[in-house]
């Protein structure tokens, strides 16, 4: 049976076993955001798990202590703005739900790949057990962990943007990172290519983009040199939500004249490219969603 539907279907399923969870909780880790729109996206995320455990308590963390001051601060952006909202770190974020009295935390890492973010979570979750023995927690592992998990992705990608890819090349932004975990970005455009040669991944950062590979100059250079010039081009983030770097650095106005400071959408329009932005979060796919919960679910059965 495809995985897609397999993971679909355990997506549905819900639990409705008579086992005591009274001591059990999950907590969500993201990086967080201080836009309007990925907020929605974090509600169907915390749907999707409530669904899935309605016997478990669902609690978050924000990784990103810039963003957790910004919130606090009632500096976020659009309705958010004047509105102090409190979020947690994952450290914070731990102690208070084993402050509550839950013995067994069941943490879903929310990022897209196992880089330094969730390096500094595991570290995190280590020192935080030496110290709480008694308390123990599973981590799920970031969306595309293995290869596995990249031939999914990649076969979810390229079914639902078939259309697209038939009038020109889709090109998604990733974030990109020095770790060496910035591999699982090639490795994910490698696989899409399998499937169609108009697929392209990119990053605003990274060992990648440093190299020029997966740069936007590096993704103009590539698809300007197809025989066949294409006049239409679709972008879309590789990222859990539409926040900065979507709504920005790939669909922005900056207004500059300068390239490098002008979005993924002028650069491709200023070499007279057709251009679309599908302004969909990762977080919004179900496909994507039955992932993180498998992944926890894989991490709660150890």
């Amino acid at each position: 049976m495809n995985r897609i539907i397999i993971l679909m279907l355990a997506l549905m399923t819900v639990f409705t076993g008579c086992e005591n969870h009274n001591n059990e909780a999950i907590l969500l880790v993201t990086f967080g955001s201080s836009y309007e729109a990925p907020q929605q996206t974090f509600k169907t995320i915390d749907a999707a798990f409530k669904n899935h455990y309605p016997e478990l308590d669902v609690s978050w963390a924000y990784t990103s202590s810039f963003i957790i001051k910004k919130l606090r601060e009632g500096r976020g952006g659009g309705s958010l703005k004047g509105q102090k909202i409190i979020n947690y770190t994952p450290e914070e974020a731990l102690r208070l739900l084993a402050k509550k009295g839950y013995t067994q935390i069941n943490v879903q890492s929310l990022h897209i790949i196992p880089g330094e973010e969730y390096d500094d979570l595991v570290e995190t979750i280590c020192a935080f057990t030496s110290k709480h023995p008694k308390v123990k927690i599973n981590i799920g592992a970031p969306l595309l962990n293995d290869a596995n998990d990249i031939r999914y992705i990649a076969q979810m990608l390229s079914a639902k943007f078939a259309q697209q890819a038939k009038q020109g090349p889709v090109c998604f932004m990733g974030h990109g990172t020095p770790h060496k975990a910035d591999t699982m970005y090639t490795t994910l455009d490698t696989e899409l290519k399998r499937i169609n040669p108009n697929f392209f991944v990119g990053t605003v950062e990274g060992t990648a983009f440093d190299n020029g590979i997966t740069s936007v100059d590096g993704l103009l250079n590539t698809i300007g040199a197809i025989n066949e010039k294409p006049m239409q081009v679709t972008l879309s983030p590789l990222m859990s939500v539409v926040g900065d770097h979507a709504s920005n650095d790939m669909n922005g106005t900056s207004g500059e004249s300068e390239p490098a400071k002008q979005s993924w959408r002028e650069r491709f329009e200023a070499e007279n490219y057709q251009v679309q932005c599908d302004m969909t979060g990762l977080g919004d796919y179900p496909e994507v969603l039955a992932l993180w919960i498998q992944h926890l679910q894989t991490a709660m059965n150890q």
